[in-house]
């Protein structure tokens, strides 16, 4: 088991909560003092005050994700070795590094990762000039509620593979907190969005069509009418990350005026783990 991280105690949990809030990984310090209190294994800290959150990657998987990591460089490699005992005894298969920056990732190839995702992040600047593309006949768009979940569940399922595809309880919680959008066409949902805008910034986080719907002009007038949205609501700039090699999707963002910054970023993950004993 873990010997260099240790669970978080309530007193180590008000230092680490400003760095989660920050990162958007829970809402309050009442939501990490609960995860905390669940399944203690998550948040983890050091004696030399570096923290690690942890939580599953997709119910589907049985990858443990390193969704927080709070230390110097040169101490990655030892967090990651020990963070992958931690999957290890809780019986996950694999362990995820977050997603880093390419330039960036060398701590985490030393830990023994290798890369198994590249994926851009593109910027829009100044969205109110991005004209609304009408979606095609037949089509209409409308805000998305509580009851679309099983429909967007659907769509996102047959529109990503495992690995990135939500859950239903994690886009029960990004509909909660960020705004969705629906695309029906004769009443069925065909397509979808999920915009967030916040003080750290305002973003695309998902865009989603269905297969059989594709290459009619539906994706792009759903990315028009979010990016729309977000100017409505003061977005200066809007950001959004696609994999590197989904060529369909960045061409679609780049007709809308997306732009992709400069670094790549990366994710790493370990080889399998064996169970503990």
């Amino acid at each position: 088991m873990s010997g260099l991280t240790r669970p978080a105690t309530a007193s180590d949990l008000a230092w680490v909560a400003p760095a989660a809030l920050h990162a958007h990984l829970v809402d309050d310090l009442p939501e990490l003092l609960a995860i905390s209190q669940a399944e203690p294994w998550r948040v983890r800290v050091t004696e030399r005050g570096e923290a690690a959150f942890l939580g599953r990657w997709r119910a589907q998987l049985d990858d443990l994700a390193v969704l927080g990591l709070w230390c110097a460089p040169t101490r990655v490699p030892f967090m990651v070795g020990d963070l992958i005992e931690v999957a290890r005894a809780q019986g996950f298969g694999r362990l995820l590094g977050p997603l880093v920056p390419e330039s960036q990732a060398g701590p985490y190839l030393d830990a023994g990762l290798r890369i198994v995702e590249r994926v851009d992040v593109l910027r829009l600047e100044r969205p109110g000039r991005v004209a609304v593309t009408p979606p095609p006949a037949g089509v209409t768009i409308r805000e998305a509620g509580p009851s679309d979940l099983d429909a967007i569940g659907r769509i996102d399922r047959a529109s990503f593979p495992a690995f990135w595809r939500y859950d239903p309880a994690q886009l029960a919680r990004l509909l909660s907190t960020g705004r969705g959008a629906v695309a029906e066409g004769e009443g069925i949902a065909i397509g979808y969005t999920l915009a967030t805008i916040s003080s750290g910034g305002s973003s695309l986080g998902r865009l989603a069509v269905a297969p059989a719907d594709r290459l009619h002009g539906v994706g792009t007038a759903l990315a028009s009418e979010a990016v729309a949205w977000l100017s409505g609501q003061g977005a200066r700039a809007v950001t959004l990350s696609t994999q590197s090699d989904n060529e369909a999707s960045r061409r679609l963002y780049g007709r809308l005026g997306f732009r992709r910054l400069p670094d790549t970023l990366v994710g790493c993950a370990s080889g399998p783990l064996a169970a503990s004993h």
